[in-house]
This record gives structure tokens, C-alpha cells and sequence, in this order.
């Protein structure tokens, strides 16, 4: 503690003062010694920044990225490792390495298609239901108020193999009808009357198995609470797109 703090009158006893320096030792030092932060090596510190319920994830990281490179500046004149913050600052978020993963995911989906149907307009038709299905469940998540989070990016990740079942079901059924020698639109109104009963059966199963999520209690209820909401919106939009 720095000398001009140790005359502090602390107490008054029989009308005379008690001063810091003659109750205790006092020194320069922080609260709990017991905890202490290195960055390469180096001593640290550590900033904890909590964010306030109901505001946006994405936005609090966004708007501390903006300040981090002020805080050297404004901290002890004595900081000689303010690329400590500078690097904190650069380092990539791990909501975009889920974007990017989600990203990864659409390709391998439709190259997988593509693989087994050898035909580029059939893979064409169930892709087109990937972002049909994602740009939808923005939509409910927006009616939700949920933000692209950790657990939301988790769940359309999840969800990018299940919104093409419904769509490969049908042009498998159209093409079977195609080989019939039929016409096209023909073929695709005999294929998707004889499927229909069957992709509302499968949608609503697929959407069915998060609805016990939906019930869970404690904290994990509320974290799963966005990640089946999701998953369900993904699953229902894809088939009724169809």
C-alpha cells in the first residue's frame, strides 16, 4: 500500500485515532495472492467480463474485440506486454470456427449426394433444400429471440443431414416413376402423392424425438432448451418446403 495510505484513521478509541500503520502491516499488493495469470511465460492479468442476460453473445465479444486494443493505453504506465491483449483481440472466436464446420458440413452433404446419384439436377434439387431450411430456421429463431450462439450453430450442424431425407425420399420415388416412362410432370405428381404420407410421417418423427428436451429441468434443460427448438424449426421447415 503506498505510504500517504498508512496514516488513515481507521478506528477512534477513548477519542483518539487508530491509524493504519499502528494496527497492521500493510503492503502493495491484491486482494487474493493466491491466484495469478502467465501469457507466454510472462505474468498477466486477468479480465473477466461477464455478460448481462438478454443481451446478444456476438455483440458483447464484438464490442470487447473494439476496446481491447485501448486497454494498454489506459492501464499502469508500467505494461510492457500489451501485445498480450493485441493477440487475445486477433485470436479467431469459436463461433466462427462453428460457421465454418457448418459451412464444411453443407459440402460433404451435397458431395455426398452427388456421389451416389451421378446426376448434377438431382443433386441440385435436394441441396436447394439446405438453405431453404437454414434461412427458415433464422426466421423461428428470430421469433424466438435467439442469437447465433455455440448451441444454435451446433444445431443446424446437426440438422444439415436430416433437412435432405425428406427431399431424397421424394426425387427417389419421381425418378422411379421416370423410368416408367412417364413425363415429367407427370412423374413428379403420381411420385409425390404416393410419398407424401410418408416425408409428413418422417418429419414429424425426426421432430418428435427433441420434445422431451424441450422438458428438462436445471441448467442443461436450459442450454438444450435452444438446441432442440432449433433442430425441431430446421426439421419442420425442410418438410414443409417440400
Amino acid at each position: 500500500m503506498p505510504p500517504r495510505s498508512r496514516p488513515i484513521i481507521v478506528a477512534y478509541r477513548n477519542g483518539s485515532p487508530v491509524r493504519l500503520q499502528s494496527s497492521a502491516a500493510s503492503i502493495d499488493s491484491v486482494q487474493n495472492d493466491k491466484v495469478a495469470a502467465w501469457y507466454k511465460d510472462k505474468r498477466g492479468i486477468v479480465l473477466a467480463i461477464f455478460r448481462q442476460p438478454g443481451t446478444n453473445t456476438i455483440q458483447v465479444v464484438d464490442e470487447v474485440r473494439k476496446l481491447l486494443p485501448d486497454v494498454p493505453r489506459r492501464g499502469a504506465a508500467g505494461d510492457r506486454h500489451p501485445g498480450a491483449l493485441r493477440s487475445l483481440a486477433d485470436h479467431p472466436r469459436l463461433v466462427d470456427e462453428v460457421k465454418s464446420t457448418l459451412l464444411i458440413a453443407l459440402v460433404l452433404v451435397v458431395l455426398v449426394i452427388f456421389l451416389f446419384l451421378r446426376n448434377i439436377p438431382s443433386t441440385i434439387i435436394p441441396s436447394i433444400a439446405l438453405p431453404m431450411a437454414i434461412i427458415g430456421t433464422f426466421s423461428a429463431m428470430y421469433l424466438f429471440n435467439y442469437s447465433l450462439d455455440n448451441i444454435s450453430l451446433m444445431a443446424l450442424t446437426l440438422c444439415v443431414g436430416f433437412v435432405v431425407d425428406d427431399a431424397i425420399v421424394m426425387l427417389e420415388n419421381i425418378t422411379r416413376h421416370l423410368e416408367q416412362g412417364k413425363s415429367v410432370m407427370q412423374a413428379t405428381l403420381d411420385g409425390s402423392k404416393e410419398i407424401v404420407f410418408t416425408i409428413v410421417s418422417m418429419t414429424i418423427s425426426l421432430a418428435a424425438v427433441f420434445i422431451p428436451v424441450l422438458f428438462m429441468g436445471g441448467i442443461l434443460g436450459r442450454l438444450l432448451n435452444e438446441f432442440a427448438v432449433t433442430i425441431m424449426a430446421a426439421v419442420l421447415i425442410s418438410g414443409s418446403c417440400l
